[in-house]
């Protein structure tokens, strides 16, 4: 599957940077004239085998402010926080006899945090691992354990002007339940 998308946002809200020294930066909410997003989402599935699959997306996006009359300084800079390439791939067993077993692999290109696109506030591309085990216990229950972030990548969310990182490795257990 394969999508190409161009959109054109009018009299979008975006943080705006009013001043900024090392140590402080002053953002307002205020109307930014538009902002341009084009690009292509693509998504592949397939069956290697009954219980054996293979997935994998890719969305590849250009997003920058245009015809910025309120907000000149940001004409043709990056929409902050919208990486350029992002997606992931993965593999799935699935046997409903016994358990299904998946494993993912999600990344992120580069990307800024900042309006004015400062090359200090650039968040590093990052990939992480993630994986998940369920199994069916009754007719609509079914236990599970996941684990994101299997190898513990420290990966930044936010350095404006802090950094902030991404979750830590993180399990996670319990049921779910289904009415049918």
């Amino acid at each position: 599957r394969a999508t190409a998308f161009f959109n054109d946002l009018e009299g979008a809200i975006a943080n705006v940077t009013l001043t900024q020294t090392p140590t402080l930066t002053i953002r307002q909410r205020q109307n930014s004239d538009s902002i341009r997003a084009t690009g292509v989402e693509m998504e592949f599935d397939t069956r290697f085998a009954t219980a054996f699959s293979f997935n994998a997306q890719l969305v590849l996006t250009s997003s920058h402010f245009r015809g910025s009359v309120a907000t000149p300084a940001l004409e043709g800079n990056s929409v902050p926080q919208v990486p350029v390439v992002q997606g992931g791939f993965g593999l799935t067993w699935a046997d409903p006899n016994w358990f299904t077993a998946a494993t993912q692999l999600r990344f992120s290109g580069e990307q800024y945090d900042d309006d004015l696109n400062t090359e200090s506030f650039i968040l590093n591309p990052y990939a992480v691992w993630d994986a998940t085990v369920n199994r069916a216990i009754t007719r609509g229950l079914n236990a599970f354990v996941a684990v994101e972030n299997i190898l513990d990548i420290e990966y930044d969310t936010a350095r404006t002007p802090l950094r902030q990182i991404g979750w830590p490795r993180t399990v996670r257990f319990g049921a779910r339940v289904s009415w049918q």
